[in-house]
């Protein structure tokens, strides 16, 4: 994480993006993690990226009250969880890779609150590092 928080830093970053993959491509049997994306982790429409047309698969499968939150979060492979843990949103419609048998989203972070919550992560460490250095006596 220090690696690439340096260099979005240094560089001035203000979103990264890139894919992120569901095991498996029978978009039914992925509804409820699909529909939790669409429902709860969509991106703002000014940031939000699309699917292809020809590529295009509807992620809004499930109304949001018929979507287990908490189980449809636990199903996410752990990259993807992370990413939505630092702030990321999801695009519009996922994609069906049958090369790599995998079900993808687009995902958008917005570097400027990944690059807070770690500054705060490292604040807080080094608060706990200096509180436990023996003091001069």
């Amino acid at each position: 994480m220090a690696g690439i928080t340096a260099y979005v830093l240094f560089h001035e970053v203000r979103l990264l993006f890139g894919c992120g993959s569901l095991y498996g491509t029978d978009v039914a049997k992925l509804a409820q993690p699909l529909a939790y994306l669409h429902h709860y982790h969509l991106a703002p429409e000014t940031l939000r990226p699309r699917a292809l047309p020809e590529r295009y698969s509807d992620m809004n499968l499930l109304p949001k009250e018929a979507v287990d939150a908490k189980a449809a979060l636990h199903s996410l492979p752990p990259l993807l969880k992370g990413y939505l843990r630092l702030g990321g949103f999801i695009g519009d419609g996922a994609v069906v890779d049958h090369e790599f048998s995998t079900t993808d989203v687009c995902v958008v972070v917005n570097t400027d609150v990944v690059t807070e919550k770690y500054r705060r992560s490292l604040t807080r460490q080094k608060g706990a590092e200096a509180a436990s250095e023996p003091g001069d006596g």
